[in-house]
């Protein structure tokens, strides 16, 4: 179906952006716009529209002379990124219990989320729909503060997004999220009880087993990168 040309810019970024979360485009590797045109069948402005929407969310970066590129996963941004992702969380905690009782919507929303991730596994969902579960959940939790500016930054952040693309890179498959969907019904449970003390041990104790594991793979996907590239080089020696 041909694409209404208003729409081309997005058209583009979703593709793309769902391709670098997926890992169809690894992290370091090159995006040329030449090549992602004919991919897409579309010319080459809004490809550099929807790269340029990649970088704002530092999924992509611009690399003098040599043009876009996948943005590199490193233990440091990791860090970084859970820390932030942390206090997003931690913050809306207890705003979040307060307004509980004047959102009955949401609070049906989420007992519902929490019946399908008890249902995930016998329904063999994909890698994708789990990490879609997994956002859809924490935002319930944002909504109940009730607050549309902290609302909007959390979904302007790109701190998911990130977590996404390292999932996919290090090869966690579904039957990795074991772990951490158990703690799904943790956090309801300490919002149900209003335990907010509860709430921030919970995540305390899973940000750093979640970083915990994911350094660890991280640094043994480059260990076996720097172990690929010493193998071409001594190939390519004469």
């Amino acid at each position: 179906m041909r694409v209404p040309p208003e729409s081309l810019l997005e058209y583009a970024y979703q593709i793309l952006k769902d391709r670098i979360l997926q890992g169809v485009y690894p992290a370091g590797s090159k995006l040329p716009v030449d090549r992602l045109s004919r991919e897409l069948a579309i010319s080459s402005t809004p490809v550099k529209g929807a790269l340029n929407r990649l970088v704002a969310e530092h999924l992509v970066e611009q690399v003098p002379r040599c043009g876009y590129a996948v943005v590199k996963l490193s233990i440091k941004d990791l860090s970084e990124v859970l820390e932030i992702r942390k206090m997003f969380e931690i913050f809306a905690i207890r705003p979040a219990i307060k307004n509980r009782r004047r959102f009955p919507l949401i609070i049906r929303h989420m007992e519902e989320l929490l019946k399908r991730f008890d249902r995930a596994a016998a329904d063999n969902i994909s890698f994708t729909e789990a990490l879609e579960l997994e956002r859809d959940f924490h935002l319930c939790f944002i909504q109940l503060c009730d607050n549309e500016r902290f609302l909007r930054l959390y979904a302007s952040s790109w701190c998911m997004d990130y977590l996404f693309m390292v999932f996919a890179n290090v090869g966690l498959s579904f039957d990795d999220f074991g772990t951490e969907f158990s703690y799904h019904r943790k956090w309801y449970d300490a919002l149900m009880r209003e335990d907010a003390q509860e709430y921030e041990t919970l995540w305390d104790s899973g940000i750093e087993t979640l970083k915990h594991r994911l350094s660890q793979l991280l640094a043994e996907k480059e260990a076996r990168e720097q172990a690929q590239r010493k193998q071409r080089r001594r190939q390519a020696a004469p």
